[in-house]
């Protein structure tokens, strides 16, 4: 692990601040939340505010999309329109248009309705469109609707750490806030009694308040309000807790816990292993056991069962406290253990007895992760510290997604040092620029940062009731762009896409595929039938670690008519498409291109109109005219094979070895063969037309006397070499067909692999 931290140091950091810190926290503990001010999402000449009526829908669901009208126009307004478009990525997949009229000054809301495609996991951007009653645009924003049957495929996370006595209205409000920004689920921070017995009172009559760890009070209503009007946004529940701390007493209070399975600094079990907590609080020390030990395992599972059949929680949201340097740890018998060994058993155990419980584990600053990465944990949540930068952070993603294929969630505390110079009642504000870099970065890698919660507050501290920064409305109102984005361009941000090393060239300016100082951060990945280019904006940025603890980093040198010059490998390419956070409100536009070659392969060459801290381009390619060309029908649909008469069949259909996708047609006979397949293409236009094929011919023995790609009579032969190499074929259709396929005359063993077939026009 990099950067480690001393005992102390880091426990302080998971579980409290120094004690100075601590002082500040408990002096505002009981002081009402600070009410964060009122303030339309985005102001225009019409429409202030368009949103959804909750984060997540389930396939099937209505999305409710609510239009707030003021007429800033200057004059009156008949018979004007709001126009929705519906989109997925490219694609408009549904429209509908109301009527309104409104006096200048005047306010109104329109309110619209509307059923989705009923497939599972997709992202769509709402574009609202005012016109006038001659058609001229006066105004437009965007939404967006997130249509899962789970919320960890896409996690928003955010969190509730607060649980002060207060009206249904207000937490209703609170939960509102949030919905706004698309967190489709909330971690209880802090929320329980004590860590060993989280549950106060009992299952059937729980205490209506109870004091947590820090002796704030905590009241019963306040918790089950959030939980009720989180599920009824479809948002998740997620109830915290360590998974191995117990409280003073805990040996002598009628728990049941024992000693015996405790973490102990020697080997004859004299000193328990556990952090000493500020006077005041309510408990002297966290006590910890080893979570290796199955009686644990078993004791603190049944607790939070106790916790699920109280509280309508959807799951456990499972907490350590990292790595320590002193790894002289023992359990009571004077075994040496390493406290990580038994985070996937438990957790495991855990999803095991409570298999409809959502189970997220955090693994400090990637501590564990590793094993729980294969435990049955449902995403990756992984709260990182050091001074990483973006590329750093995207390396412990892809290394989380190669080991999971699991979402992931990075905790990161923004402005850390910065925050200790202010108090809950006196806050500073966030650095606008740090946070929306951080953002839009992990956005763009695929996955999400945990940062927006309490009354739309954000997180600059481990503690996660600390409220030293709050945002200025510009950083809400951005955020809320950015949170649109993700949202809207799910499939592409976070749904599979694999990391590709195309090339990327930004011409007169400096760019990297590292997110070095002072240059355009550049990745691309590939995936879904789309080629996708991201670009964040660092230049102007000296210091790339992404936290800024101080709150000093500037916003990056805004860059308008960007050349980019893009390699592809999926082409030829038919549409080049331009989205950004930061530009007309994540709208897709379709950007003109050129198309070439030089010695670095096929590329296109186009112009975005402005990068300020993030754009995304992808890229499609032309139309595939020809039927099945990657074979995934698992037969030969569209083909015509032959083959000698007297000679059996020589190919086949399978997902051995394929180039993409999950199917290939292979030539292969023992003895001497012969064999084709061709598709003849009719009721073409005439011009030029290129054939496209991904071959991979092996000889096994002697070379075949005749092995390849036949376009309308013309031959282009294979390399029988064992590689898979990408064939091209250009022809001049006038006649309206072309006639493509494959030929191999073998003495025998000779295997020719064929996938990804295109015909396209040029």
């Amino acid at each position: 692990m990099k950067g480690k931290v001393s005992a102390m140091k880091f426990l302080g950091k998971r579980m409290m601040a120094v004690t100075v810190m601590m002082a500040l926290i408990l002096s505002a503990a009981s002081a009402a939340i600070s009410q964060v001010k009122v303030f339309a999402f985005l102001a225009g000449s019409v429409i202030t505010e368009l949103s959804t009526d909750l984060p997540r829908y389930n396939p099937g669901q209505t999305v409710t999309i609510t239009a707030k009208l003021t007429n800033d126009t200057g004059g009156s307004l008949s018979n004007a329109t709001v126009t929705l478009y519906y989109k997925h990525l490219e694609q408009e997949v549904g429209t509908e248009a109301q009527t309104f009229s409104l006096g200048s000054g005047a306010t109104g809301t329109l309110t619209f309705s509307w059923q989705p495609p009923s497939t599972d996991y997709q992202g769509y951007l709402i574009e609202a469109w005012v016109r006038d009653s001659s058609g001229n645009i006066l105004d437009n924003l965007n939404t967006a609707a997130d249509v899962s049957s789970s919320w960890t495929k896409f996690p928003r996370y955010g969190y509730l750490s607060v649980f002060n006595s207060q009206s249904s209205a207000a937490s209703s409000d609170t939960i509102q806030k949030l919905a706004k920004y698309h967190i489709n689920a909330l971690q209880f921070y802090d929320w329980h009694w004590e860590h060993h017995i989280p549950l106060s009172g009992t299952v059937s009559n729980p205490s209506p308040t109870w004091n947590d760890v820090a002796n704030r009070t905590i009241y019963k209503q306040t918790l089950t309000d959030y939980i009720s009007f989180a599920h009824s946004s479809n948002m998740s529940a997620m109830a915290y807790n360590l998974l191995y701390g117990a409280f003073d007493g805990y040996d002598t209070d009628g728990s049941g816990v024992q000693p015996s399975w405790g973490i102990y600094t020697d080997t004859n079990h004299t000193t328990q292993w556990g952090f000493p907590l500020p006077g005041g609080w309510a408990t002297s020390k966290i006590h910890f056991m080893n979570p290796a030990n199955t009686s644990w395992q078993n004791y603190i599972i049944s607790r939070q069962k106790d916790v699920f059949n109280a509280f309508a929680f959807d799951g456990w949201h499972v907490d350590q406290v990292g790595e320590f340097p002193d790894t002289s740890k023992y359990d009571y018998n004077g075994n040496p253990i390493n406290q990580s060994s038994g985070f996937a058993s438990l957790l495991n155990n855990a999803k095991s007895q409570m298999p409809n419980k959502t189970i997220i584990f955090n693994n400090v600053n990637t501590y564990g992760y590793a094993d729980t990465a294969n435990a049955n944990v449902d995403l990756m949540y992984t709260e990182l510290w050091d001074d990483r930068d973006l590329s750093n952070i995207k390396d412990v993603l892809d290394t989380q997604t190669s080991l999971s294929g699991k979402a992931s969630v990075f905790p990161l505390y923004m402005n850390y040092n910065y925050q200790e110079q202010f108090q809950d009642l006196n806050p500073g504000h966030f650095n606008t620029p740090a946070v929306l870099l951080a953002d839009a970065g992990i956005f763009a890698m695929g996955a999400q940062h945990l940062e927006l919660g309490d009354n739309l507050n954000m997180l600059d501290h481990e503690y996660f009731p600390n409220k030293h920064l709050i945002m200025y409305d510009e950083l809400k109102i951005k955020l809320l762009a950015l949170y649109d984005f993700a949202v809207a361009y799910e499939n592409l941000l976070r749904d599979g896409l694999a990391n590709t090393n195309n090339r990327v060239e930004l011409p007169g300016i400096a760019s990297s595929t590292r997110s070095d100082a002072n240059k355009v951060w550049t990745f691309t990945k590939a995936g879904k039938g789309y080629e996708v280019i991201q670009m964040i904006n660092q230049l102007g940025i000296t210091d790339t670690a992404v936290r800024d603890k101080d709150a000093t980093k500037p916003a990056p040198s805004p860059q308008t008519n960007v050349t980019v010059k893009y390699y592809y490998t999926n082409g030829p390419v038919g549409q080049v498409n331009y989205a950004s956070p930061d530009y007309d409100n994540g709208k897709t536009y379709q950007l003109p291109f050129t198309a070439g070659s030089d010695g670095y392969g096929n590329y296109v060459q186009f112009t975005v109109p402005t990068l300020q801290y993030w754009d995304m381009i992808y890229i499609t390619p032309k139309p595939n005219l020809l039927l099945n060309g990657g074979f995934e029908s698992g037969d030969l649909t569209g083909w015509t094979e032959w083959h000698p008469s007297g000679q059996a069949a020589a190919y086949g259909i399978d997902g051995s070895d394929v180039h993409e996708g999950g199917k290939k047609l292979y030539f292969w006979h023992v003895n001497a063969y012969q064999q084709s397949v061709h598709q003849i293409k009719t009721g073409l236009s005439n011009g030029s037309y290129t054939v496209t094929a991904w071959v991979k011919a092996t000889a096994n023995g002697s070379q075949p006397s005749a092995a390849r790609l036949e376009v309308n009579g013309a031959y282009t032969n294979f390399t029988v070499d064992g590689i898979w190499r990408q064939y091209t074929a250009d022809v001049t259709v006038s006649g309206g067909q072309v006639d493509a396929g494959f030929y191999v005359n073998s003495p025998g063993s000779t295997s020719i692999q064929i996938d990804d077939v295109k015909l396209v026009k040029n």
